[in-house]
């Protein structure tokens, strides 16, 4: 038996297009590029202000602002302001009206860095580039006399750049931050039940109720006298003065300060123009109450500025996540690697990248869509950016309110929006657009050949594979020889693989997808096991078999500048059929 005899023959015959499916990771069809026109988008926006106006998101004293984009498009494809009936410290919130974005600011550390410097110094020790962390006790995990130690002191030769990009060093959230030795007084901590701390064991910076923020020499001071959390890389632990080393060792590495760098490299260069790094805005912000003090609007983070330092608004959000949608600060090959989860969490749905929050929805027929998230909360303010890579579709959430108000749950409210109706909406037009553009009758007349290109059932992903022929025999279909072979190809589904070519257009100027790549795939689920993956297959099948070193399952669609299919080369067969 032949090799691709051997591979074919563990998989199971699609008997059935109703069958479970096993998509490949990845889009379900090409993203959508008509979404301001359509109708699906017009129904979601319903039923979202149906949703405000009967809950409290309207009616309470938290300023907010969403906003969906596309990177397909110029236009934001919707937007909705609030302002609540207290003092804000603007007239009205609108698209220029200026928020803290707290952690947000993370993903912009990581930018920088990856724009900068780039993600091969991810495997980089910190330790080669901050003298601090080289030089101490604990750099070489030599904290007692033992065989062994890692449990008293982290070893920091062993953290990687990367590592601190992506929340799995295992190192401390915050040297000070959360400390409650700089709030409760000798009485107040024993009622909880702690002992007296030595006066060395206090902080005085960096801490509430200190006034002030740490230098560099303190925060190093108080960082390691800490624990680990866990070892390296052995699972995620949230870390604010992880992103405080990256900077340092991003301003070792290039001589510039990470601040220097976001505001010159992202800021200026997208016309970021209401957005600032630490700076507090002088005008614009949104205030509740009116006191910037209570609210956090004038809150210092010191060295933890890359952490949490950063204001912007919703334009300028906008603008940024089309950017990172569209990598136009990162080469694409940069960008898919900055768009991939580095370490799981204990929770199946929900993994971690650098140093996006990933959350895995299921939206059709075993297909599963990643969002990359990243939440931020900075004293009253919490905002929350989400992007889908897959759908070049992302959502802006931006909320601020008085001491009393509880934003967070504001912010939590409309971030689930997202999931609940504007992502499946983004799904169905993908879908949609998938059967104008791809869907219909593929023919060669001199060689005897066709294809029929299908939807398949609803809220079933890919395009599917009715009929193959191939100068006159049924390459895929019920009368296929593969499937006495092989063991599949009664059916077959198209994926887009990503893959593309561009063209110079001819009726303007720019450029066009001339021709867009997909990969076959023939298979249905199996049986799931304990231990067995039933999509194992499906992907680890790719590429084989192949015939004059060209896969069965490699599909190029020949594309006109209206974006609809004009032609379809099965490259195996050697074939380029015409659409009919």
């Amino acid at each position: 038996m032949s090799l691709n005899a051997r591979i074919f023959g563990l998989l199971v015959l699609a008997t059935t297009i109703l069958a479970s499916t096993c998509p490949l990771a990845g889009p379900g069809f090409p993203p959508p590029s008509q979404l301001s026109n359509s109708s699906a988008l017009s129904q979601s926006i319903t039923k979202f202000e149906r949703l405000f106006r009967g809950t409290s998101l309207k009616g309470n004293d938290t300023a907010w602002a969403v906003a969906l984009f596309s990177s397909k498009e110029n236009k934001t494809l919707y937007e909705h302001y609030y302002t609540p009936p207290v003092d804000i410290g603007v007239s009205r919130v609108d698209r220029d009206s200026i928020f803290r974005i707290g952690s947000v600011t993370k993903i912009f550390s990581v930018w920088s860095f990856l724009i900068e410097v780039g993600d091969e110094y991810f495997l980089e020790p910190v330790t080669k580039y901050i003298p601090e962390l080289a030089n101490s006790s604990c750099a070489m995990g030599v904290c007692q006399q033992e065989v062994y130690n890692d449990i008293d002191c982290v070893k920091w030769n062993e953290v990687t750049l990367g590592q601190l990009a992506s929340q799995s060093a295992g190192i401390p959230r915050d040297p000070t931050y959360n400390d409650l030795g700089a709030e409760l007084d000798f009485a107040e901590a024993a009622a909880f039940g702690f002992p007296v701390l030595e006066m060395p064991e206090i902080p005085i910076c960096g801490a509430p109720g200190t006034n002030r923020t740490c230098t560099r020499s303190e925060m190093f001071s108080y960082l390691l006298k800490q624990h680990p959390i866990y070892p390296t890389a052995y699972s995620p632990a949230y870390s604010n003065v992880a992103f405080a080393l990256l900077g340092y060792a991003q301003q070792a590495i290039t001589g510039t300060p990470i601040g220097d760098a976001i505001t010159n490299n992202i800021l200026k260069s997208l016309g970021m123009s209401h957005s600032s790094y630490e700076e507090i805005p002088s005008h614009g912000g949104v205030i509740p109450g009116g006191d910037p003090t209570a609210v956090g609007w004038d809150e210092k983070l010191g060295p933890n500025n890359p952490a949490g330092s950063m204001y912007s608004s919703t334009s300028d959000m906008i603008t940024a996540g089309q950017a990172m949608l569209q990598s136009k600060l990162l080469s694409p090959a940069q960008t898919r690697r900055w768009f991939k989860p580095l370490i799981q969490t204990g929770y199946l749905s929900t993994a971690v990248g650098a140093p996006w929050e990933i959350r895995y929805l299921t939206l059709s027929d075993n297909r599963v869509s990643q969002l990359y998230t990243k939440q931020g909360d900075e004293g009253n303010y919490h905002a929350a950016l989400v992007l889908s890579p897959e759908h070049d579709l992302g959502w802006i959430v931006l909320t601020a309110g008085v001491p009393t108000a509880d934003v967070a749950s504001v912010r939590d409210t409309l971030l689930n929006v997202f999931g609940d109706y504007f992502l499946p909406m983004a799904e169905q037009q993908a879908a949609e657009e998938a059967k104008i553009n791809f869907v219909g009758t593929f023919v060669d007349e001199a060689t005897n050949s066709s294809a029929v290109i299908e939807a398949g059932p609803s809220d079933s992903p890919g395009l599917l594979v009715r009929r193959l022929i191939s100068r006159g025999v049924q390459v895929v279909g019920p009368e296929s020889p593969l499937i006495q072979i092989y063991g599949a190809g009664q059916y077959a589904r198209l994926y887009p693989s990503s893959l593309r070519a561009t063209s110079l257009s001819k009726v303007g100027s720019g450029t066009y997808d001339s021709r867009l790549g997909f990969r076959a795939t023939f298979f249905n689920a199996t049986e799931p096991g304990k231990v067995e993956d039933p999509c194992l297959y499906a992907w680890t099948a790719l590429g084989a078999p192949t015939y004059g070193q060209v896969a069965l399952d490699d599909w190029v669609f020949a594309m006109g500048e209206d974006g609809r299919a004009q032609s379809l080369d099965v490259r195996l067969l050697r074939l380029k059929m015409k659409k009919i």
